[in-house]
């Protein structure tokens, strides 16, 4: 009956998560605007990062920038993405590219799971030309 009650709760609070995370989306305009750089990428790797001082347990991922939309990296060629491991997290697989759109975090990029980031070729983006245009505004 424990376990029970304690996998209800724990489903309760995920589902306030992402339900709090749909109700407050970010819109495109808010979230090209804010954030820091947006950039194409291809996932080359993924290693787990154990909790710290600094960050909560989670995934470092070693990305590709293909194309840099907005902005700028830190390298020009490989970015780390870092993903902690709760509710709000922001899983990508390997050999997939992205659009993303990164925040700068105590010198870690993070991704926004309210935000736009996500599969470039499941995105609602017509065109990165566009974007790109957009973006200068």
């Amino acid at each position: 009956m424990k376990n029970l009650i304690v996998s209800l709760a724990i489903a309760a609070a995920s589902a306030a998560c992402f339900g709090q995370c749909q109700a407050d989306r970010i819109s495109l305009t808010q979230e090209l605007h804010g954030a820091g750089t947006t950039i194409v990428d291809t996932v080359e790797a993924a290693a787990p990062v154990p909790d710290s001082s600094f960050h909560l347990d989670g995934i470092d991922y070693i990305v590709h920038v293909d194309r840099v939309i907005k902005g700028r990296t830190i390298n020009s060629e490989v970015v780390h993405v870092f993903s902690e491991n709760s509710p709000s997290k922001f899983p990508m697989q390997a050999g997939k590219q992205y659009l993303l759109f990164l925040h700068l975090n105590y010198n870690t990029y993070e991704v926004d799971n309210c935000g736009n980031s996500g599969l470039l070729q499941a995105s609602n983006i017509d065109s990165l030309s566009k974007l790109k245009e957009y973006a200068k505004k």
